[in-house]
């Protein structure tokens, strides 16, 4: 082709420079003019010293060789304009399949003239519908962050670069989080700065990075907790990688927590899960002292991720049986979430292995009744393990009291949580392990009346036949009123209060029917004329342990229990240790947590409680 133009003879007025660019303008080459755009180069005439140009809204159009190598930019065969004339069909597809490429296309085609209007301009519609654009440039800009070779601004009236040195790219990210606008954006900025941080290593620009952070952090509303932490968080993050400590002052991470349980649960449930473990991390650190009562706290509110962090943080600091103690204490009283009991019972750690018993059981039946009661179901997890896990089953009666299986079994039959398939299920799995159930399934048990026989006193008597007393006379008639008024609202597939109230039908009946086969079983006393020769029912105990510390508990009745003031039912593990041993005999009593705790019984005598039965 040069040899073509060689044959052309040029003007001898025309300079050796535009004489150069009048070369870049051959035949075939496509160009662009400042007012009539895009055109490519039909053609050179000798005779009249001209180029002959086909615009798109202009054919054949003649320039002067002087004019047109002053006012013709020519284009590169890969600029996106000459691409889309060339090969239209190939730029579509690869803007789908590779917008970065077609970003990088767009970045070199346009230089420093390639701002997000200017890109958008040169790609829509021609390549990208109008009605499209948007939805593809959102996803091309977070392709480019992603990639971590482009510089993206903020905003539109500044250029899209291409990176190539690390250098460059810290340089970029640092300028990213100068522009970024809103914590969120600013979160973002530092996450990719912290990656390029090793190549920057300036103090002037931590400090700068310190003082834009606290900046915004003030600006933040405590309506808008979790986002304030969630930077606090970043920030501590990005300056421990860059050698410094952790923020200390007002705005440090122990200053913005709230550590009231509720409080402090309720922001841990607010922030990304990945952030949960690092706010805990970021307590214990910052709170010696206080971190494990706070922690403590929190497990009846935690979720599985929580409380794995929690359990490790204890392990780590060799307080194992401090929140072992914790969780049977929260298992058996019932206070404790789907979600804990699900990790719980998932991964069975060590360390809570001799919690894997029949109070667990009744706890996971508990928390799934609530659940059914709840706006956001959570329990749909943990009943399926139930169900599936076999081996949990397993692990749970492993050693069982027959009568403490017979508790389950029963609770099972009962409860409305399960359907009746699901029950079925559960039941063959129990009776597979104790057949001595199977009898209560069938309905054909005769010998679980007298081995269920228990001992109570006469107040605990009067308070089950009062609650017995409620729900017959009160509890049901009203749940059969709110039924039908429920029923009255239309189509039940979709009425949410009519299966609310069915549900607490099922409950109420199951509550009904313990209360009166607890209270069959029940034989009442005022644990008068007790033998105090031995540790018996009715008998106040008086321990010394090897610290020469006094315990003392007053042994009563099943339905006994008040820790404050020593009383415990006789059917603890406690009280079984101690009846009917003597004065003076050294008995070994087990923590709950694995431990032996030894204590020699110093005194017996009767109980002090008052048990008269209120008039």
């Amino acid at each position: 082709m040069e040899s073509e133009l060689l044959s052309v003879t040029l003007p001898e007025n025309l300079s050796p420079a535009l004489t150069e660019k009048l070369k870049l303008l051959a035949p075939g080459t496509y160009c662009v003019h400042r007012s009539w755009g895009f055109g490519k180069i039909k053609d050179w005439d000798g005779g009249r010293e001209s180029v002959i140009i086909d615009f798109k809204s202009k054919h054949g159009h003649i320039m002067q060789f002087a004019y047109a190598a002053e006012s013709l930019t020519p284009l590169a065969s890969d600029h996106v304009s000459v691409q889309k004339v060339e090969s239209a069909g190939a730029l579509r597809k690869k803007a789908l399949e590779d917008p970065v490429a077609v970003i990088q296309d767009c970045i070199r085609s346009l230089g420093p003239q390639a701002t997000a209007d200017h890109i958008q301009t040169l790609l829509s519609p021609d390549v990208i519908p109008a009605a499209d654009y948007k939805k593809w440039w959102d996803s091309a800009k977070r392709a480019l962050k992603k990639n971590g070779h482009f510089y993206v601004p903020g905003k539109k009236n500044e250029a899209l670069r291409q990176l190539d040195a690390p250098s460059a790219l810290g340089d970029s990210a640092l300028e990213n989080l100068r522009l970024a606008n809103g914590p969120k954006a600013i979160l973002a900025a530092l996450g990719t700065l912290g990656k390029y941080w090793p190549e920057i290593k300036n103090e002037a620009v931590l400090n700068e990075i310190a003082e834009l952070l606290e900046a915004t952090l003030s600006k933040i509303p405590k309506s808008q907790l979790p986002i304030q932490i969630e930077l606090a968080l970043a920030r501590d993050e990005f300056f421990v990688q860059a050698g410094h400590p952790a923020e200390s002052g007002p705005w440090a991470i122990t200053t913005l927590t709230p550590l009231g349980t509720p409080a402090l649960s309720n922001l841990l449930d607010a922030l990304p899960g990945s952030r949960q473990p690092k706010l805990l991390e970021a307590l214990r650190l910052g709170l010696p002292e206080a971190w494990p009562a706070l922690f403590l706290g929190l497990l009846p509110r935690a979720n599985g991720r929580v409380a794995e962090v929690i359990t490790e943080a204890f392990q780590a600091a060799g307080r194992e049986s401090d929140v072992q103690t914790a969780v049977n204490r929260y298992i058996r009283e019932r206070n404790i979430t789907c979600d804990f009991l699900f990790w719980l019972c998932k991964n069975r750690p060590a360390i809570y292995g001799r919690l894997i018993e029949p109070q667990l059981f009744m706890a996971i039946l508990s928390v799934l009744e609530k659940d059914q009661f709840s706006e956001i179901k959570k329990g749909t997890k943990l009943y399926e393990l139930v169900l599936a896990d076999k081996p949990l089953i397993a692990a749970i009666l492993k050693d069982a009291r027959v009568p403490d299986v017979r508790d389950i079994t029963r609770a099972i039959l009962l409860s409305p949580v399960f359907e009746e398939l699901d029950k079925r299920s559960l039941l063959a799995a129990i009776i597979k392990l104790y057949p001595e159930v199977q009898a209560m399934v069938v309905g054909t048990d005769k010998t679980a009346a007298p081995e269920a026989k228990i001992i109570v006193s006469w107040p605990s008597l009067k308070r089950r036949q009062a609650e017995l007393e409620e729900i017959v006379t009160k509890k049901i008639p009203q749940n059969s009123k709110d039924i039908g008024i429920a029923r009255g609202y239309g189509d039940l597939k979709e009425n949410h209060e009519f299966k609310s109230a069915r549900e607490m039908q099922g409950i109420l009946s199951r509550q009904k029917a313990e209360l009166e086969l607890d209270l069959s079983r029940a034989e009442a006393t005022d644990f008068t004329g007790v033998d105090t020769s031995k540790v018996s029912l009715g008998t106040r105990v008086t321990l010394k342990d090897a610290t020469g510390e006094n315990l003392v508990y007053t042994i009563l009745g099943a339905w006994d229990s008040d820790l404050s003031r020593g009383i415990i039912s006789y059917q603890t593990a406690v009280a079984r240790a101690l009846l009917n041993h003597t004065v003076g005999e050294r008995i070994e009593l087990s923590t709950g947590e694995g431990g032996i705790h030894h204590v020699v019984i110093e005194k017996i005598e009767p109980h002090r409680v008052d048990l008269s039965v209120p008039a």
